[in-house]
C-alpha cells in the first residue's frame, strides 16, 4: 500500500469540490421531484440492462440445462420491469417506499415487542422500544405517503449528504491553503 501525500497547493481542488457538493445538495433538496424522477429512469435503465444480460445468458445455455427457462422468463420480466420504471418513474418510486414502508412496521413491531417481553435485561428496552416506536412512525409514514416519502429519502439522504460532504471538503481546501502559504 503506497501512502499518498496531499500537495497543499492543490487545495482550490477540494473547494471546487465542496462548491459543487454543496451545490448539487442545495439543488436536490429544492428539486427533489425531478432528483427522485431521474434516479427512478436511471434504476430502470440499469434493471433494463440486467434483464436483458439475464435473458442473454438464458438463451444461450443449452436447452436442458438447470433453469435455463426461468433465467429467460425471468430477464424478459426484468426487461419489462425497468421499461416500467422509466415509463412511470413515480409508480415505480412510490411502490419501492411502499415496500420499505412495510418493512419498517414489521421491524419496528418486533422490536416494540421485544422490548415490552424480554425477560432479561432492562437497560435497553426502552431504546429498543423507542426504535420500534420511530420505525413504526416512519413506516406508517411511507405507506400512507408514499411520494412524499420517496422524496423526503432522496432529499435527506442525497441532498444533506451532498451538502455536508461539500462544507467538509471546503474545510479540507481552506485548511491546505493555510499550510500552503506556511510553506
Amino acid at each position: 500500500m503506497e501512502v499518498v501525500e496531499i500537495n497543499p497547493r492543490e487545495w482550490g481542488s477540494f473547494v471546487i469540490r465542496g462548491v459543487a457538493a454543496v451545490l448539487f445538495g442545495v439543488a436536490v433538496l429544492f428539486w427533489t421531484e425531478i432528483t427522485l424522477e431521474l434516479l427512478m429512469i436511471l434504476f430502470g435503465l440499469l434493471v433494463i440492462v440486467y434483464g436483458i444480460t439475464l435473458a442473454a445468458y438464458g438463451s444461450t445455455r443449452p436447452v436442458g440445462e438447470t433453469n435455463t427457462t426461468l433465467t429467460l422468463l425471468m430477464g424478459v420480466l426484468v426487461v419489462a420491469l425497468g421499461v416500467v420504471a422509466v415509463a412511470m418513474p413515480y409508480l415505480v418510486a412510490a411502490l419501492i417506499v411502499t415496500v420499505m414502508g412495510a418493512l419498517a412496521l414489521v421491524i419496528g413491531a418486533a422490536d416494540l415487542g421485544l422490548a415490552i417481553f424480554s425477560m432479561k435485561g432492562h437497560s435497553h428496552r426502552g431504546l429498543l422500544a423507542l426504535s420500534g416506536i420511530l420505525s413504526i412512525i416512519l413506516g406508517l409514514f411511507f405507506l400512507v405517503y408514499p411520494l412524499l416519502g420517496g422524496m423526503l429519502l432522496v432529499a435527506l439522504y442525497l441532498g444533506v449528504f451532498a451538502i455536508l460532504s461539500g462544507v467538509l471538503s471546503i474545510a479540507v481546501g481552506i485548511a491546505l491553503r493555510g499550510e500552503a502559504k506556511e510553506t
